[in-house]
């Protein structure tokens, strides 16, 4: 919703509170010590005002004026998290700025994902001929402004400033000529000038400084509030976060095992990965805490554990023997792929036969047969040809 409440209270801090902050970040707690790490450094400096910051930026209207400081409010929840960010501005939403300037303030979540927008009550958008914006209008442009993918990301401005026509039966926007029909539906009604502006305003070069300040307010309760999220872009952040900070041995384990096991999104799984491999000191136990994942991941992510397996040289025994012990609790294909995963590592053992060797009373007779198959092709001990032997004589006329 846009809304045309004040803005909202933020908690004060002096000067010497926001460097203590700032040095807060400098910490990414680990399971077993803690130790440093550096903050990612932004363009983003501290300004003299209260939970205040200054931001560069250009006016995307009029970026041949060069850049300018903006002094951006940055807000934080009951938990001294961050929760958003405010900026205040004014611009000309008119090609000759003989139209009024529009007073706005926007507001944005703290990873830079534009949330609303508030404006005087005197002071109200509006369209051609200053008529002023109707609710619907105001809906259908915070439903612009949220679309980080609107195809006003890709058209200059020059295109909504096509020579005038006379024509009054034609959809004009008063102030920038005819709208084109291949954006009427992404820009508000005879207001495609000042939907262009605000799209560039919400979604421009400001979210990349937003998400640095981010950055550099993170603690480790933050970072885990974040990895334990639900919300995608947030689950987003937080990996990359990872990725591009030495966090050291086993950081956040936990949190990335349980995202792990949780996650919807096939690229979060690649990178938890990733970060794990690269993390985790103790080959031995992450293989061990991945088993138990490839449980518990939905089946369409789950192969991507054994991808990682396949892609570990040498890898240790105890791994490929703890993944035929579950091997009960997965569907078909992830048996399937596991015992693909034995034929590429050339593996057999007398723990992977006995594990094997027990599909064969799985209800799921598909299962079973491609045990069988399996345990068709190695050399086995007398007991387990025995009982390869039963199973293929009592199912012959299935196999």
């Amino acid at each position: 919703m846009i809304a045309r409440s004040a803005l909202p209270m933020v908690v004060p801090s002096t000067d010497t509170q926001v460097i203590k902050m700032l040095k807060s970040t400098l910490f990414c707690s680990t399971l077993f010590a803690g130790f440093f790490v550096a903050a990612v450094a932004g363009r983003i400096a501290a300004d003299s005002q209260p939970t205040g910051f200054r931001v560069e930026l250009s006016d995307p209207v009029a970026p041949e004026d060069g850049v300018k400081e903006y002094h951006v409010v940055a807000k934080q929840d009951e938990r001294g998290m961050p929760s958003g960010y405010s900026l205040a501005f004014q611009t000309h939403v008119c090609i000759d700025e003989q139209c009024r300037m529009v007073h706005v303030t926007m507001h944005w979540d703290a990873l830079g994902f534009y949330q609303r927008l508030e404006y005087p009550a005197e002071l109200p958008l509006t369209r051609r001929k200053h008529e002023p914006f109707t609710q619907e209008d105001y809906a259908k442009l915070d439903k612009i402004l949220q679309d980080r993918d609107s195809i006003l990301s890709s058209y200059p401005l020059e295109v909504l400033v096509a020579p005038q026509v006379a024509d009054d039966a034609l959809d004009i926007d008063g102030w920038s000529g005819a709208t084109p029909q291949t954006i009427r539906d992404a820009v508000v009604d005879d207001a495609a000038y000042t939907t262009w502006t605000m799209w560039h305003w919400a979604n421009g070069q400001i979210v990349p400084q937003l998400r640095a300040l981010t950055e550099r307010r993170i603690t480790p309760d933050y970072l885990r509030h974040l990895l334990r999220s639900t919300d995608r872009h947030e689950l987003d952040f937080a990996l990359r976060y990872l990725s591009d900070h030495d966090c050291g041995q086993w950081s956040m384990a936990d949190e990335v095992f349980d995202l792990l096991e949780r996650s919807s999104e096939r690229e979060h799984v690649v990178m938890a990965l990733k970060w794990l491999g690269g993390t985790v000191e103790d080959q031995q136990q992450l293989h061990d805490r991945l088993i138990q994942a490839f449980v518990r991941m939905g089946s369409n992510h789950s192969p991507l554990v054994l991808e990682y397996f396949g892609n570990v040289a040498d890898l240790p025994a105890e791994t490929l023997e703890g993944l035929t012990a579950v091997l009960g609790q997965v569907p078909y294909f992830q048996v399937h792929l596991t015992l693909r995963l034995l034929d590429s590592k050339s593996f057999f053992s007398e723990r992977v036969e006995a594990n094997i060797a027990a599909l064969l009373d799985h209800e799921n007779f598909f299962i079973a047969r491609r045990a069988s198959q399996h345990l068709a092709q190695q050399t086995l001990s007398d007991a387990g040809r025995q009982r390869l032997d039963t199973f293929l004589k009592q199912h012959q006329h299935r196999l």
